[in-house]
């Protein structure tokens, strides 16, 4: 018939199930919409990409269309940053998340290092993570500090390097985009990885081996 038009499952007609959102979180967290659109094509082949992303934003998990920044917010932003406000009360001001402050700074060309790099708590609020934990992070040098605070470069290499210490789906969205942006990879560093890997079954190989030679000199010894 003419101007009948046929496709895909769109919008009501598609059920989602809390399994299929589960899985449409899980896949958006690690790849946005592309990663998403593949996993939940494995559970229904004929579903659109609309009706994909139109339950994403449901599940609010699509990037709101960010808020113009007007010369006064600029203004603003540059006075409150030399008055060496925090940037969860910077943000309070502006009525925006600390993810787009930090990000309209790296647009205006400031970094981690010309602010003097992070706080134990910024970072301990960006991850939604006690301080402490954060604190151990730095003990252990998996992030690194100068003058104090956390270097942008160990940030970066943190996300990249560690990413399943950070509990990433329970972030805003905002937040999340933002991270990916500076380094997040939602896979652990396979180079880092097979360090610890081969450091483990070098400890196990000289365990068995510690064993054996206890064995013998008991054997020699009867």
């Amino acid at each position: 018939m003419k101007g009948q038009k046929f496709g895909n499952p769109r919008g009501k007609t598609c059920r989602w199930t809390p399994e299929l959102d589960e899985i449409l979180k899980s896949a958006w967290a690690q790849g946005g919409l592309r990663a998403a659109k593949k996993a939940i094509r494995q559970q229904q082949p004929t579903w659109s990409r609309y009706s994909i992303k139109k339950r994403a934003a449901v599940l609010e998990l699509c990037r709101p269309k960010a808020r113009p920044w007007s010369e006064t917010d600029v203004n603003h932003l540059l006075w409150s940053i030399d008055s060496n406000a925090s940037m969860a009360l910077i943000a309070e001001r502006l009525g925006r998340t600390v993810a787009a402050v930090r990000k309209k700074l790296r647009e205006l060309g400031y970094t981690a290092e010309s602010l003097g790099g992070y706080k134990v708590k910024d970072v301990a609020d960006m991850f939604s993570v006690p301080p402490a934990r954060v604190q151990y992070w730095v003990a252990e040098k998996l992030l690194l500090t100068k003058g104090g605070r956390i270097t942008e470069s160990s940030f970066s290499k943190f996300l990249s390097d560690h990413p399943t210490k950070i509990p990433f789906e329970t972030l805003r969205p905002d937040m999340q985009n933002w991270l990916r942006e500076i380094g997040y990879s939602g896979k652990e560093n396979k180079t880092h990885a097979g360090r610890v890997g081969s450091a483990r079954n070098a400890y196990a190989c000289r365990g068995v081996q510690y064993a054996s030679a206890a064995e013998s000199q008991s054997s020699n010894e009867g």
